[in-house]
């Protein structure tokens, strides 16, 4: 086998759950009835402002509201009354209930490293129940730096419940059952965030799957290097995936006249571009946090960049030599010596892949100037690299280019933005490099279901495929790969 191929079941390996669901992995039958966990009534918090307090995952779980029986949800049928069960769905089956539960003693889901071994390394002596940066994330965001009441307490242990995602329900739990009108202008009114808008809905998910600055009401959401040495997992998202993968707890529906039918192939490249445009505000704010001397911000920040740039084969030379890593197509303009930055495709380049080229994809600027490009050259001709950008610098470009993003994923959004041509080659080809390697099969996986739920036959044969994954049985794995067109 080759390296290309080893590389890339590596890289399936470490995603062969979300892979599972990716391309319809049989799931189990869910029953007709479930027991949704019983909400005792949680006090506002007096952390908020009034009109934006939380008021928990009990103000919308009444059985006339969100709390109707979930058992067709749970089979995978919706349609316009699941808004009646989508609490009781939520609450029976979402793993975002879970997240707390996560960072305590009692995890309500296996994880590999418990928190507390975590902390032991990243923050000694601190529990990550009482740590802002565990919080952020693993319940409502604007929980996570207030002070730990009793009430806030009981929020907390809800998870990432509804109002981490909706927002805060203080104002706007009572009107939203009988809004008219401008529904972008009531939601913007009163705190409500405008889910049915996909790109919108990619960037709430990005806030925490990729991370985010903080932004007034919400702490810094940033799961550095230091998390992932301590043993944190690290952080590898696809919006159109993730997606794919909740047991959906909602009904697509257009809210506004002008709201498009996205297929899954449009929700990914949404979530592209949500994704790139997330990393780059996280990007800023490291610089700012960076020039303001933060204590818990480092520069440069490793997670910045790509993982396999250190964390690879020395070298294999049964495969090419072991000189794979030196070639003009992973290299792609990129100067030897230099550490590539972190690979969104199809937004950034990635190894393996022809479209978009380093010089061309729609954060080249910034690439160039995180991969230490300065533009000069040595007397022989060679490129002049920094070892690492300056913080000022990347700041304002960051900011620049996620602006930038954030129109394009608007118009993508909007359905006016259509998928770059040339990114998908013939067949599924073997790419040298993990992370390009697992973005492209979530790719391909979208572009499949955009023209409809694989056969039967297709999902047995990836479901056998995820199962060679986790035997690590390389011989079944191309085929299953490869058999994504």
């Amino acid at each position: 086998m080759n390296l290309s191929a080893r590389t890339v079941l590596v890289t399936l390996v470490a995603a062969a759950f979300g892979l599972a669901v990716a391309v319809g992995a049989t799931r189990a039958v869910k029953p007709d009835t479930v027991t949704v966990p019983k909400y005792e009534p949680v006090h506002p918090t007096s952390a908020a402002p009034a009109e934006r307090r939380p008021v928990g995952a009990v103000g919308c779980m009444a059985a006339a509201c969100h709390g109707a029986p979930a058992g067709e949800l749970l089979n995978g049928r919706s349609g316009p009354d699941t808004w009646a069960a989508s609490g009781s769905c939520w609450a029976a089956a979402d793993p975002h209930t879970a997240a707390y539960s996560l960072l305590t003693d009692r995890p309500r889901r296996s994880v590999t490293v418990t928190a507390a071994r975590i902390m032991a390394k990243y923050r000694p002596g601190v529990k990550a129940t009482d740590d802002a940066r565990c919080l952020a994330c693993h319940t409502n965001p604007t929980l996570a730096d207030v002070p730990a009441t009793t009430e806030v307490v009981a929020l907390r242990e809800q998870g990432v419940s509804c109002e981490a995602c909706h927002g805060n329900a203080g104002q706007w739990i009572q009107p939203h059952t009988g809004w008219t009108g401008d529904r972008a202008q009531v939601y913007r009114e009163t705190g409500l965030r405008p889910l049915y808008d996909m790109g919108e809905r990619a960037v709430t998910c990005a806030g925490c799957h990729v991370g985010a600055p903080a932004d007034g009401s919400n702490p810094v959401r940033d799961m550095n290097h230091d998390m992932i040495a301590a043993g944190h997992p690290r952080l590898n998202f696809d919006f159109a995936e993730y997606q794919r993968r909740l047991p959906k707890h909602w009904h697509e529906k257009k809210r506004t006249s002008a709201a498009p039918d996205l297929n899954e192939s449009q929700v990914w490249y949404v979530g592209r571009l949500a994704h790139a445009e997330t990393a780059c505000r996280l990007l800023a704010s490291r610089a700012q946090r960076t020039e303001a001397n933060d204590a818990r911000t480092v520069w440069p920040e490793f997670a910045e960049f790509n993982c396999a740039a250190c964390h690879h084969n020395l070298r294999v030379p049964e495969e090419h030599e072991g000189h794979w890593r030196k070639s003009a197509e992973y290299l792609d303009g990129r100067p030897i010596g230099s550490t590539p930055w972190q690979t969104v495709w199809p937004v950034t380049n990635a190894p393996g892949l022809p479209q978009p080229r380093r010089a061309t994809s729609e954060v080249a600027a910034l690439v160039r100037l995180m991969e230490g490009e300065t533009g000069q050259a040595w007397p022989d001709g060679r490129p002049k690299v920094l070892r690492f950008a300056q913080a000022p610098d990347a700041k304002g470009l960051a900011l620049a280019t996620a602006d930038a993003l954030a129109a394009a994923r608007r118009e993508a959004a909007a359905g006016t933005k259509p998928l770059p041509p040339g990114l998908f080659p013939a067949g599924a080809p073997l790419v040298p490099e993990w992370d390009s390697a697992e973005q492209l099969f979530f790719g391909l996986a979208a572009r499949e279901y955009a023209s409809g739920a694989p056969a039967a036959a297709t999902v047995q044969k990836y479901s056998r495929g995820v199962d060679a994954f986790r035997a690590r049985d390389w011989s079944k794995v191309k085929d299953v790969f490869t058999g994504l067109r």
